[in-house]
């Protein structure tokens, strides 16, 4: 990863070399706390010197984020292969959107999530990736399930993204979270596209205005329709994490790093 510090190099070093030596174990330990349920942020978890503390896991983030991926995805592949059949659940969206929250309010999302055999809790941030993920799970004759939460990205990232790093520790820049918005719709179209005839897929987009009512159900259109200034959201979010921080809402720790960098 570009840009690390040293100390944070000799972490990635670290990382790498754990999940090469002890991938295994590491895929059992992940499972045994987490269950079916694959990301890559709880995947950041089996890793110690990223989880322990609050300025580790914003200080070392970037520098796990690779191994916690491959980690993720190895647990995921091993799930899937295990038997044939059931439900594979796919979240998709930007960072903060509130994916989970927006899932467990809509009843038939929410009815999939809980009768899925495996859920791979991500961005759909990367074509190439996610593509190949659900195809692994067609192969093996699950019933696909990819839900898209839509969520304006000022109010993700102010309501969503920095209150989740206060609690947690993980943030990501102002630059990156639009990217990820980007990325994520647009990959989420992208399969949809290519899979639109494939039997046992379905797609889902869910509105997501941050208030626990208002969860609602759209479609493909809607979010195809959706289109922002860059320049004013990117202003606007400035505005609030300056706000935030000067207010002394946030430290200077995590200020620094939402406002540009890793």
């Amino acid at each position: 990863m570009k840009g690390l510090s040293p100390d944070a190099v000799e972490v990635e070093t670290r990382a790498i070399e754990l999940v090469h030596e002890q991938a295994e174990q590491l895929v059992k330990e992940y499972r045994g706390r987490f269950g079916v349920v694959v990301s890559t942020d709880q995947a950041r978890e089996l890793f110690p010197e990223y989880a322990g503390s609050l300025e580790s896991r914003l200080r070392y983030a970037a520098a796990i984020q690779r191994s916690a991926a491959r980690l993720a995805d190895m647990v995921f592949e091993q799930i899937v292969q295990e038997e044939s059949g059931g439900v594979a659940l796919f979240t998709a969206g930007g960072t903060g959107a509130g994916k989970t929250s927006a899932i467990l309010r809509n009843a038939e999302s929410s009815q999939a999530m809980a009768g899925a055999r495996v859920i791979y809790d991500s961005n759909f941030n990367s074509f190439k990736s996610a593509l190949a993920k659900v195809e692994l799970a067609l192969k093996v004759e699950c019933t696909v399930s990819v839900v898209f939460v839509h969520r304006h990205p000022v109010e993700a990232y102010l309501e969503g993204v920095l209150p989740r790093a206060l609690e947690q520790g993980r943030t990501v820049s102002i630059e990156g979270h639009l990217r990820m918005h980007k990325d994520s719709r647009s990959t989420f179209l992208k399969v949809q596209q290519r899979l639109q005839d494939t039997g046992n897929v379905g797609f889902t987009v869910l509105a997501n205005t941050g208030h626990e009512s208002e969860a609602f159900r759209a479609d493909i259109d809607y979010l195809r329709a959706i289109k922002y200034d860059d320049d004013v959201v990117f202003a606007a979010i400035r505005k609030g994490l300056d706000d935030a921080y000067t207010e002394g809402k946030i430290p200077r720790s995590l200020y620094e790093i939402s406002r540009g960098g890793a």
